[in-house]
């Protein structure tokens, strides 16, 4: 034990002296922030400014869209004059566009709105208002009062309410989200102690390692190292989406971790961290070159995203057979498990207890299956192993 914690140790340091790790901690969230909130502060930077859209009326409706659309990005005119000279007047200009209001407008449902410039201008909040204006008129056409003509024009607001969760969404699932980041760490972390098994063998760097220690300690070292950074990682990310829930929607996100379910969340999303870093250690001892895995690893690489192809399932019914089945099997045990929790009320002291106990007898069993690949495989260069040799090495 005393050389995997050194082993760990050696790791979590070679790491944290890395930049490039250290960067990622930092930059990930900006990056995020970046490419989620750019591009749609830039398109409403873009739609503010001001639109002028010139009507041809032939049907005695502009008044009516004058008053209704009174948007603050949106300036109308009424064209009386030559139809040649508006073409070239909307040509020329980048924020300006024109629509004939025909008689055949309300009967076809189609109003075409001509734009000059370059580009392809947001015209959608003006769209959504010219369309509910024209509904009401057609309305009114058909000889319904302004009143009726205006709540059917107004459609009908469509929500969805389960009676079962009446606490506080936040509260609910913020415990969830969290320990979701830590099965998305899972996937990274693990992935990286995939490349460093990789790395060493390639260097054979791994020689020099096991003439002071032993492989499972080695083994278990890599592990415990970068499921510490692992963590760091994701307590980082945390701090980073606390306070911009906290300054954004103005919601004390922190308050919600302190719930009692949120020790059994994490419990199972980090027995979900050891259960596949197990597995992808050993599998990065036995492949010389990640571009040329084989199959079999690349199966086993992929390991970690299974769950996804029961969420759909645990979400509509989380105490349905699917989600047993999901929370019974191994590697899917962690994630459902985490939905679970988060969706049901009726679980059971049992229905933790037993999964967990699933997880637990599996992370040592996967342990020792995987102590077995790594001793033998991160000794063998210049081939992958194949799925034969690596059942000869769990017979042995």
């Amino acid at each position: 034990m005393q050389d995997s914690i050194t082993i760990a140790m050696w790791e979590i340091k070679k790491m944290l002296k890395n930049k490039s790790f250290l960067l990622s901690i930092i930059l990930t969230p900006f990056i995020m922030l970046l490419f989620a909130g750019v591009p749609r502060l830039l398109m409403h930077i873009e739609s503010e400014s001001l639109f002028t859209l010139y009507v041809v009326d032939e049907i005695g409706i502009y008044e009516t869209l004058n008053t209704e659309m009174a948007l603050d990005n949106l300036e109308l005119n009424l064209y009386e004059g030559d139809f040649s000279q508006l073409e070239e007047k909307v040509k020329e200009g980048q924020d300006k566009g024109y629509m004939i209001m025909h008689p055949e407008v309300l009967n076809q449902g189609q109003v075409v709105i001509y734009t000059g410039g370059e580009g392809f201008p947001n015209l959608m909040e003006i769209e959504n208002a010219l369309g509910s204006v024209l509904k009401r008129q057609l309305l009114l056409d058909f000889g319904l009062t302004p009143e009726s003509a205006q709540q059917v024009a107004e459609g009908f607001f469509i929500q969805t309410v389960n009676l079962t969760y009446t606490d506080d969404y936040w509260q609910r699932f913020t415990p969830v989200v969290f320990a979701g980041l830590m099965i998305f760490a899972v996937f990274i972390t693990g992935m990286a102690t995939m490349q460093s098994a990789m790395a060493e063998k390639k260097d054979r760097i791994v020689e020099v390692l096991l003439s002071t220690t032993s492989a499972d300690s080695l083994m278990q070292g890599k592990i415990y190292g970068y499921f510490a950074l692992g963590l760091i990682q994701v307590l980082v990310w945390l701090i980073f989406a606390i306070i911009a829930v906290n300054v954004i929607f103005e919601v004390p996100v922190h308050s919600y971790l302190l719930v009692p379910s949120f020790p059994i969340m994490l419990f199972f999303a980090l027995g979900g961290y050891l259960l596949y870093s197990a597995f992808l250690v050993s599998m990065g001892a036995t492949i010389d070159d990640l571009y040329t895995a084989g199959n079999f690893q690349g199966l086993v690489f992929m390991m970690p995203m299974l769950p996804i192809l029961l969420i759909g399932p645990v979400v509509q019914n989380p105490n349905g057979t699917v989600a047993l089945i999901g929370s019974y099997f191994p590697l899917t045990t962690p994630s459902i498990m985490l939905l679970r929790l988060a969706l049901s009320n009726s679980l059971t002291v049992a229905g933790i207890l037993l999964p967990a106990l699933v997880l637990v007898v599996s992370i040592w069993l996967v342990t020792k299956i995987s102590g077995k690949i790594f001793r033998t495989g991160i000794l063998m260069y210049g081939k992958n192993a194949t799925p034969q040799e690596i059942l000869k090495w769990l017979r042995q």
